[in-house]
């Protein structure tokens, strides 16, 4: 399940048009970085490759298209069929000619020919959501809808993850930071940032499915919340009732029917004839009516009388 919507998040974004060349350029940087390979074989015929594979097919087109935007060239493309070290198809997308304009455009390399392990900053705002959207297609996976929420980036430097990082903190509006740990890449564990960041990155189908789904665990959470709160009240006031049953009992065999005044020995036949009731429904029991804190004083009169206390005459104000 979380493959599956991994990889219609990656078609979804895979299709997104290409807005101008600095968004492209930062799309680009960031697949290569969080999913390409730079290959330099030095000595005199120093030659340089850079490939990008893939078990998405969307990744491979985004990657062909975008660096025919970009530099005009014709990446070659394959395809590796499963066999008995791959389950799946995987596709390849392998620059050749070219790849050192490619890699220095990027940032990949310096202008000697050195690998830059540095990964850009400074983003606008577009062109933080295209590096983000190029490491995600690249390197990321969620969690399916209807599952706890994840989304994580891995990256292949601890520079990516930092430079992802910025880019989400950015976008998100939250401080985004990557996991302190031997393999570098950056987790969101918030199902609402995910469906922002599904939408920013240009997945509306995947974050209407998203946010369904999380409003439908929220709802959930919260009837489930409700009904622990409602069946945990409910134990607390049959617990209650029973406690002051017992004392009312008591009471009149501490003292008889006769030793109890007339609003005591009303809120006593009211609390035995009705010994699952609320102290409001007991008020309204009454001839006349009486409030919920004047039926709670004199059930803790009589609860009083049971323990043997004095309680028998009105000793405090008398009830409304």
């Amino acid at each position: 399940m979380t493959e599956r919507f991994t990889e219609r998040v990656r078609q979804e974004l895979a299709r997104q048009p290409i807005a101008d060349a600095s968004t492209a350029r930062a799309e680009l940087t960031a697949l290569l970085r969080f999913a390409g390979r730079l290959t330099i074989v030095g000595g005199a015929a120093r030659r340089v490759e850079i490939s990008v594979e893939s078990t998405s097919g969307a990744v491979a087109r985004r990657v062909y298209t975008l660096v025919q935007h970009r530099f005009g060239l014709r990446p070659e493309l394959s395809v590796r069929l499963p066999d008995g070290l791959r389950a799946s198809r995987s596709y390849r997308v392998r620059i050749d000619v070219g790849a050192v304009q490619v890699a220095e455009d990027l940032g990949i390399v310096d202008h000697e020919g050195r690998p830059v392990d540095a990964a850009p900053t400074g983003f606008t705002a577009d062109v933080a959501a295209a590096f983000a959207r190029g490491a995600m297609l690249g390197a990321g996976s969620l969690s399916s809808p209807e599952r706890q929420p994840h989304a994580e980036i891995v990256a292949t430097t601890v520079a990516s993850a930092a430079a992802l990082a910025v880019a989400l903190t950015q976008l998100l509006g939250v401080v985004v930071r990557p996991t302190d740990e031997e393999r570098p890449r950056v987790v969101i564990k918030s199902g609402e940032r995910i469906g922002e960041l599904l939408a920013t990155l240009g997945a509306p189908q995947a974050f209407l499915e998203w946010d369904d789904q999380r409003l439908r665990r929220q709802l959930r959470s919260d009837a489930t919340r409700l009904a622990n709160a409602d069946r945990a009240n409910l134990r607390r006031s049959i617990e209650a009732s029973a406690t002051q049953v017992a004392a009312v009992e008591r009471a009149v065999q501490t003292v008889g029917w006769d030793g109890l005044d007339d609003e005591l020995r009303s809120i006593a036949l009211a609390r035995l004839a009705n010994p699952d009731a609320s102290l409001t429904e007991l008020g309204e029991l009454l001839d006349p009516p009486i409030g919920k804190s004047a039926v709670h004083r004199r059930l803790r009169r009589l609860e009083a009388i049971a323990a043997g206390s004095e309680g028998l005459s009105e000793g405090g104000p008398t009830d409304p």
